[in-house]
Formats: C-alpha cells, sequence, structure tokens
C-alpha cells in the first residue's frame, strides 16, 4: 500500500492487538538486566555469610589436602567436592535472576503468548537482511546506550578506586584476613553504586521504548477509516457484537447501564457505568465495565438510553479496575464528583428547557382558548344598557305587529 497520509492518530486496540500477536510491544532489556542485576546482588548480600563459609572450608580443605596428599586421587576428589558446592552457591542467586527475568518481563507487557513469532521465517536466516539491520538506526541507539552504560561503570570504579589507591597499596601489608574485609567494603560500595545507575538507566530506557513504539503504531486517519470498515463489515466481529449485547442483556447489564448516572471511556477500549443513589449508596459504584467489545456495546446502550458518555482516561483506567457493585474509593472520590456534577448539570439544564417548553406551550394554549372565547361571546343590545330582550328588570315587551286604531 502506498502512502496514507501523516500519521497523526493514536493506535487502536485492534492494531495493538496484533501488534501483540506478532510479538512486537514496548520493552526494555536495559530495564530486565538492571532489575536481575539488582535482585542478584541482593540475593548475594542475604547469602553472604553462607557463601564464605563455604567457601572458606573448602579452601582450607583444599590447602591441607594439597599440602598432605597432593596426589592426582586428591586433585580428582577436589574437584567432584567443587561442582556441586559451585551449584549449591549459584544455583539460588541464579533462581532470583530468572524469576525477577521472568516478572519484569510481564511487568512491562503484561502476560501473552505470541506463537507467531515462534513460528520460522527465511528472512531471519537471510544474510542480506542480517547485513542491512546493521545499519539501522536502532543498532547505533543500542551501541551507543551500550558504550554510555561502559563508559559510566568505569567511571564509577575509577571515582571509587582513585580514593582509595593508597589504602589499597597499604593493605597489602595488613593480615590477610582484613585485607579481604577491606576489598570487599570496597567491592560492595561499587555495586550498590552500579546497582542504583543500572536501575536509572533501565528505567529510563523502558520510557524511552514505549515513547518509540507508540510512535511506530501511529496511524493515519484513512488507516483508521480502513480498519473501521473492515471491523463493521466483518460477519464474524458482528456477530461477536451481537453476542455481547446478548450476554449483556441476560447478565443485567443493559439494565445497569440503562440506569446509570454516567459512563465514563478510555476513549477506545475502556467503558466504566457509575451511579450514585443518595438515599441508598454511602458511594458511587460501578454497575457495569468493559474492554475493548464490550465496551463498544456498554457505549451503544449508554446512547440509546441516553446516559452520558464523558472521556476521562485516568479515571475509566482506574474505575475499570473495580469490581462490579463495588464503591468507589476516597482517592477517587473528587474526579467522580466532578463528573457527576457534570451530569446532574446537564440534567438540570435539559429539565429545565423541557418546562419551558411545556410552559410555552401552556401559555400559548391558555391564549388560544382565551381568543376563542371572545369570538365566541353574544352582542350587546344596541341602545340598550346592556341587557338582553326580557332580561329581568327590563320594560314591557311589545308585540312585533302595528296597533289598530
Amino acid at each position: 500500500m502506498g502512502d496514507t497520509g501523516e500519521k497523526t492518530e493514536e493506535a487502536t486496540p485492534e492494531k495493538l492487538r496484533k501488534a501483540q500477536e506478532e510479538g512486537q510491544v514496548p520493552k526494555s532489556q536495559d530495564f530486565v538486566g538492571a532489575l536481575g542485576f539488582a535482585i542478584g546482588f541482593l540475593a548475594l548480600v542475604g547469602l553472604l555469610s553462607y557463601v564464605f563459609t563455604a567457601v572458606e572450608e573448602f579452601t582450607r580443605a583444599a590447602i591441607d589436602a594439597a599440602t598432605r596428599e597432593p596426589t592426582p586421587a586428591t586433585i580428582s576428589r577436589l574437584i567432584r567436592d567443587a561442582v556441586p558446592l559451585i551449584l549449591k552457591l549459584s544455583l539460588p542467586i541464579a533462581m532470583a535472576v530468572f524469576v525477577m527475568g521472568v516478572f519484569s518481563n510481564v511487568l512491562q507487557t503484561g502476560f501473552f503468548l505470541a506463537f507467531k513469532v515462534l513460528t520460522p521465517k527465511l528472512d531471519k536466516i537471510n544474510p542480506v537482511n542480517g547485513l542491512k539491520g546493521l545499519f539501522k538506526v536502532k543498532k547505533f541507539v543500542e551501541l551507543l546506550k551500550n558504550m554510555l552504560k561502559m563508559g559510566l561503570a568505569a567511571w564509577l570504579a575509577w571515582s571509587i578506586m582513585k580514593d582509595a589507591l593508597y589504602d589499597m597499596t597499604l593493605a597489602v601489608t595488613l593480615p590477610i584476613r582484613q585485607s579481604v574485609d577491606y576489598s570487599a567494603s570496597l567491592l560492595f560500595e561499587y555495586l550498590i553504586k552500579t546497582v542504583v545507575l543500572f536501575v536509572v538507566i533501565g528505567v529510563a530506557d523502558l520510557l524511552y521504548s514505549r515513547k518509540q513504539f507508540n510512535k511506530e503504531q501511529m496511524m493515519s486517519k484513512y488507516d483508521v477509516k480502513q480498519e473501521y470498515k473492515q471491523q463493521e463489515g466483518d460477519p464474524q466481529m458482528k456477530g461477536q457484537r451481537r453476542q455481547l449485547a446478548h450476554e449483556l442483556l441476560f447478565s443485567g447489564g443493559m439494565q445497569n447501564v440503562k440506569n446509570a448516572d454516567a459512563v465514563v471511556v478510555n476513549p477506545e477500549h475502556i467503558a466504566v457505568a457509575i451511579k450514585y443513589d443518595q438515599d441508598k449508596d454511602k458511594a458511587p459504584k460501578v454497575v457495569a465495565k468493559g474492554m475493548r467489545k464490550h465496551a463498544e456495546a456498554i457505549k451503544e446502550l449508554a446512547k440509546q438510553y441516553g446516559v452520558p458518555i464523558l472521556r476521562n482516561v485516568p479515571l475509566a483506567q482506574a474505575l475499570n479496575k473495580l469490581d462490579i457493585d463495588e464503591d468507589v474509593p476516597e482517592d477517587l472520590y473528587e474526579a467522580v464528583a466532578e463528573v457527576l456534577a457534570f451530569v446532574y448539570k446537564i440534567k438540570e439544564e435539559q429539565e429545565n428547557r423541557q418546562q419551558k417548553q411545556a410552559d410555552d406551550r401552556d401559555a400559548a394554549r391558555k391564549a388560544r382558548m382565551a381568543q376563542m372565547g371572545r369570538h365566541a361571546a353574544p352582542p350587546s343590545a344596541p341602545g340598550g344598557s346592556g341587557q338582553g330582550p326580557g332580561a329581568p328588570g327590563g320594560g314591557p315587551v311589545r308585540g312585533g305587529g302595528r296597533l289598530k286604531g
């Protein structure tokens, strides 16, 4: 497809879903590495006493064996003892790093399975495409980031060593235990500063990755319209919408949306209906909520029953975390109060307009009736005092004929 125009629109939920299926998600490996390094360091600190004791015992045993029985059999036995010792000391730290790696990935992207990534593609093993990838801007950015991290780590090491260089020189004259303790303190200080540095770099890289991903996924207005047309014309999508409406109907969701005070949207993929009855409820509550297709069904019901739909991204995201019929927490009172005040103001204005229209119609009706009454009143007798013929108190009634003489 050719150029479809400037990409000024945010990616739709459908495009983000397809990108997730392809394994394209905003993720920072620096963030994963920083948290892994931090948890590994903390695990090492927690096991430090145990590690030192085990290593000290093995070292004493190795020295004793080397001085007493320096035979191939002794060396072989020491190697056999060293392997389980290394596993016993390293496995807890490795497991902690592994768990943190999984957690940090899920923390960034949520839990999902992208099976399309596992599908073998010839393009991935094409050396020409590999050479082209070397000259992408992303590769240069990654190279600069790695050089920056290495430079900062080296600068940290130098800043610690230059102040302790004199003491490090004299440490060789100290007993071995004190010399080891002094070296360990320097190493501990370096590791703490390095952990902080890598965590800061990881968080900054995560924010940068999300910004770049959102920029890459942006769509033109033409793309948004085409996607909407495809979804509207897709029989499967129509069937899903009918099914969702059916589910809402029989789960009581339609009645909840119909009686709601407002529907707060995200605006595309979250819709939450809220209601507040001052006589029954101690706080506003969530009466219906949905994401993506369910959100569209809720918005359609709200339009059908005239429930106001308001866009408030942070509030919609916060309310979506609540359960149905759960009261709104106190930290959201102010935001929900603003929404309800706006809705009540709209309802009051509508009621005032309707009342004014009713008053105008009533006044017009009375005016028409009064005008009709004036046209229907009988005319007064000419020359009289306003009394009709034969009225009480009038003169004698004369016959219509002429008197004969």
